[in-house]
C-alpha cells in the first residue's frame, strides 16, 4: 500500500514537472496577445473629437476678443486726438463726418451723440448710452460663445461615457463572461470622454468672464471719453442747427402749420369738431 502511494506521488510530480513548461508558454502567449494602448488611441472616439473642435473655437474667440478689446484699437489714439481738435475749434460738422467715414468702437459712439446734440444735452446722453449699448452687445454676443461651449462641453464629455460604457457592458453580456479586469479597463477608457469635457469647459468659463470684465472697463473708459469731449458743449447754441447727413425727420404737426381743418383737427377747448 505504502509502495502504490509514493508511486503516486510520485506520476504526480513527474507530471506537474511536464505541464509546467507548457503552461508557462500558454501563460507568455496570452500576455504577448495583450496590445498596449497609446493615449492617443484611447482617446479615440467621437466625443474626443468634438470637445477637440471645441477648442479651437475656444482659441479662436479668446485670440480674438483680446486683439479687438485692447484700448488701442477700440479707441485709437490719432482718431481721439483728432476729435479733440475738432472740438476744440467747434468744428462739429467736421467731427461729425471723420466719424462717419472712419467707424470704430469710438468714433460710432461720438456720431450718435453729435447726430442728437441739436436736439437737447438729454437726448445726447441717452444717444452715447445706446451706442455704446450696442458696441457692449457686440462683443458679448461674440465671446459668449465661451459660455455655450462651457456649458455643453462636459454634457458631450458625459454622452461619450455613457455611450462608451453601454458598449462595453453590451460587448461583455454577448460573450456571456463577465471579465472584471476587462471591465474596469473599458469603463477607464471611456471616462477619458468625462474627464475632457471638464478640461474644455473650465477655461471656456475662465475666459468668458475674463473677456467679459475686460470689455465692460473698456466700454466704461469710452463713456469718459465722450463725456470729456461733450463738457460745456454749446447745446442751447446747436439746437436750430441740424448735422448734414444727420437730419431729423419729424416735423410740426400739420394742425400746428395752419392745415388744421383739412386734417381733421381742432383745438381743445373749441366746438369745432373735426372735418370728415
Amino acid at each position: 500500500m505504502k509502495t502504490t502511494t509514493k508511486k503516486l506521488h510520485y506520476l504526480i510530480a513527474g507530471a506537474a514537472a511536464w505541464m509546467s513548461p507548457l503552461m508557462l508558454a500558454a501563460a507568455q502567449a496570452e500576455a504577448a496577445t495583450v496590445k498596449t494602448q497609446t493615449l492617443l488611441e484611447k482617446l479615440n472616439m467621437p466625443a474626443i473629437w468634438i470637445l477637440v473642435v471645441c477648442s479651437m473655437m475656444i482659441l479662436y474667440v479668446v485670440t480674438d476678443g483680446y486683439l479687438n478689446s485692447r484700448m488701442n484699437v477700440l479707441v485709437p489714439p490719432l482718431d481721439l486726438e483728432k476729435l479733440r481738435d475738432f472740438f476744440r475749434g467747434g468744428n462739429y460738422q467736421e467731427a461729425f463726418d471723420y466719424c462717419k467715414e472712419n467707424p470704430n468702437t469710438l468714433n460710432t459712439v461720438v456720431y450718435a451723440a453729435l447726430k442728437n446734440a441739436p436736439s437737447c444735452k438729454e437726448a445726447t446722453e441717452e444717444a452715447v448710452l445706446s451706442a455704446i449699448h450696442r458696441e457692449n452687445t457686440i462683443f458679448n454676443n461674440k465671446i459668449a460663445y465661451l459660455s455655450v461651449i462651457g456649458v455643453i462641453a462636459p454634457m458631450i464629455g458625459l454622452t461619450g461615457t455613457v455611450l462608451g460604457m453601454i458598449d462595453a457592458f453590451d460587448a461583455m453580456g454577448s460573450t456571456g463572461a463577465v471579465d472584471p479586469a476587462k471591465l474596469s479597463g473599458a469603463i477607464g477608457h471611456v471616462l477619458y470622454a468625462t474627464a475632457g469635457g471638464l478640461i474644455v469647459a473650465i477655461p471656456a468659463f475662465v475666459f468668458y468672464y475674463l473677456l467679459r470684465n475686460r470689455i465692460g472697463a473698456v466700454m466704461h473708459a469710452i463713456q469718459e471719453e465722450v463725456a470729456d469731449l461733450f463738457r460745456k458743449f454749446p447745446f442751447e447754441q446747436m439746437a436750430p442747427y441740424e448735422m448734414v447727413g444727420g437730419e431729423s425727420y419729424a416735423a410740426l404737426p400739420s394742425f400746428l402749420q395752419g392745415g388744421y381743418a383739412e386734417e381733421g383737427y381742432y383745438e381743445e377747448g373749441t366746438e369745432e369738431t373735426p372735418a370728415q
